[in-house]
């Protein structure tokens, strides 16, 4: 376990953040802890260990997507890992995708507390209307070929019957050899695999590209 995680020294060694913003992710901690008494917005299991489980597993997202211009989507956004802390951190244009109404007005209420602009889709990722997508990123939701399927269904609803898949960002547990291996079977991924530095088991995908075999 990482420590002292929960302070700005702490947090900034691991993924630098400047104070102000660090500042807004403590606002997102305390709201988060308050909340939870009344709505599982986070399991148990994963509250003992928050900042790390959470905010820096999100955070460590941030070097991968600073340089995308376009709309960045979160599936499945639950709490708002990663997608909120994404935003606090300053990237724009991100679209959260919670189907669950009290953890959208979470969301919103975050949104407010810290000053930062999201777009949050009430609805389930089967039902989201297609738009112009340049990176789509979730942690926690589904295994790889499903999540793809999600990403798939999203594209076919685009008017451009050529719509490209945008590139993905996944974070993924000790199974994704298995989840890869799944793909696979009908897929051709051209993709990155990087180190996770809040699970030694874990990795970041970044899939540049999906084609059928």
């Amino acid at each position: 376990m990482l420590t002292n995680i929960d302070t700005y020294s702490g947090f900034s060694s691991y993924v630098y953040v400047s104070r102000e913003t660090f500042e807004k992710l403590y606002i997102f901690y305390r709201t988060l802890t308050k909340w939870q008494n009344s709505i599982n917005l986070i399991s148990e299991s994963s509250a003992k260990n928050i900042w790390e489980r959470h905010f820096l597993d999100s955070a460590q997202l941030y070097n991968y997507v600073k340089d995308i211009n376009g709309n960045i989507l979160d599936f499945g956004s639950g709490a708002g890992f990663p997608g909120l802390v994404l935003a606090i951190m300053g990237k724009k244009n991100i679209h959260l995708v919670e189907s669950d109404y009290k953890k959208c007005v979470f969301l919103k209420e975050i949104s407010m507390l810290t000053d930062i602009d999201i777009t949050i889709h009430n609805c389930r990722i089967e039902n989201l209307r297609f738009f112009d997508v340049d990176l789509v990123t979730c942690r926690a939701l589904a295994p790889l070929p499903k999540l793809i399927d999600y990403v798939e269904n999203f594209v076919s609803k685009s008017s451009n019957k050529d719509q490209n898949l945008p590139k993905l960002l996944f974070l993924k547990g000790k199974m994704y050899k298995q989840e890869l291996s799944q793909l696979k079977k009908n897929k051709i991924i051209d993709f990155r695999e990087y180190t996770s530095i809040t699970d030694r088991y874990g990795k970041i995908l970044y899939i540049n590209k999906v084609e059928m075999l």
